[in-house]
């Protein structure tokens, strides 16, 4: 059994909880990285993901299915590739959740996803990057948090943790 998947399963409860994080706080706060529709803020401070912003470079990681391959930030370092039946989990570390949801802001729509929710999130202890998206027949979410207290993943320790999890939509 591959020593990360117990941690690659935590890391996905992990994505859950801030999942009903985001729900139990209504709708999500949008912050300089991204609005919940996925659209970039126009607060005060600047946008994040606004074409003020430099791009965040990216690369492709290859993930078994149909789907061949997934964005990633170039300066992250993925530390779990997990496929499923028609599913996938990546985790990976090294890059900021401001940061995630600045990238994902563009690669996903690049590759052909539809975003339907990028929110930065604050709240309790809990803060980080939330991201929904679908395409290709498939839906995920994308959790990104700054501290991931409890747990150091190997590779990557407990801050800056980012989760992919992508199923086959229904």
């Amino acid at each position: 059994m591959n020593k990360y998947r117990s941690v690659a399963l935590t890391l996905a409860a992990c994505a859950a909880s801030l999942a009903v994080a985001a729900c139990s706080a209504g709708s999500p706060t949008a912050s300089s990285a991204g609005a919940s529709t996925g659209t970039p803020s126009q607060s005060g401070s600047g946008s994040a993901a606004s074409s003020s912003a430099a791009a965040i470079p990216g690369r492709a990681v290859a993930v078994k299915g149909t789907l061949g391959s997934f964005p990633v930030p170039a300066g992250a370092r993925v530390v779990e590739n997990m496929p499923g039946n028609q599913s996938f989990l990546l985790v990976f570390g090294l890059v900021t959740p401001a940061d995630v949801s600045r990238f994902y802001a563009t690669a996903l729509p690049q590759a052909g996803f539809t975003v339907t929710a990028n929110a930065m999130l604050h709240q309790g202890g809990d803060n980080g990057a939330y991201i929904l998206f679908t395409g290709h027949g498939l839906k995920g979410n994308i959790s990104s948090l700054v501290q991931f207290p409890g747990y150091s993943v190997a590779g990557i320790g407990d801050t800056n943790v980012t989760t992919v999890i992508v199923t086959p939509a229904k």
